[in-house]
């Protein structure tokens, strides 16, 4: 979402300064979900900006965004000083022959879970030997697939240096759209991760 202020008057100054007050009031109200400023770029940009200016690498293990995280961060020019691949473990046989993940775990917790979703990037980080990874799994629709979570679910795990978080999200039940803000919420948390 883009959100723009602006003011009307005679007096410059008078009008910069209540603009400022109010990007102040708007500051307590959202600003844990602002994401960047006119000019600042994309949130892609803004990642692969702090990625290469701390010497740090990514990964991605994408099952229901499909390779769009990816695909997003690469369109950056100079992508490839930070970015080191990513996987498509879409199918559920996948997540267990390629990332290694046990079929035991896969049985006990379903595809679409916080545990599948944190073992996805703690072994993509692993595999492609990375500072970050990020790993999505869900229920984009419009059937439920090989889980019985909710249509529009999503887990996102973020593996860092020191940890891994997962988050849960109900994204609606538009496939396309589920998909969508599965990418953006990702790339969110990821630039929200590498600025901390």
């Amino acid at each position: 979402v883009r959100l723009r202020l602006s003011a009307r008057g005679e007096n410059e100054q008078l009008l910069l300064d209540e603009l400022e007050n109010q990007l102040e009031k708007l500051h307590q109200l959202i600003g844990d979900i602002i994401k960047g400023y006119e000019g600042e770029g994309s949130l892609e940009e803004q990642i692969a900006q702090k990625f290469i200016e701390k010497g740090l690498s990514l990964t991605t293990a994408e099952s229901c965004t499909g390779g769009r995280i990816a695909s997003q961060l690469t369109a950056v020019s100079g992508a490839s000083k930070f970015f080191k691949g990513g996987l498509v473990t879409y199918e559920t046989a996948t997540k267990n022959y390629v990332l290694g993940i046990s079929q035991e775990i896969i049985d006990t917790y379903s595809v679409v879970s916080a545990e599948i979703t944190k073992e996805m990037a703690i072994k993509a980080k692993a595999l492609f030997r990375t500072d970050y990874a990020i790993a999505t799994t869900g229920n984009a629709g419009p059937t439920k697939g090989d889980s019985d979570a909710e249509i529009g679910t999503v887990f996102i795990a973020i593996a860092t240096p020191s940890g891994v978080e997962v988050f849960e999200n109900h994204l609606g039940k538009q496939r396309e759209k589920v998909t969508e803000k599965a990418v953006y919420k990702a790339l969110g948390l990821i630039l929200d991760e590498v600025n901390k």
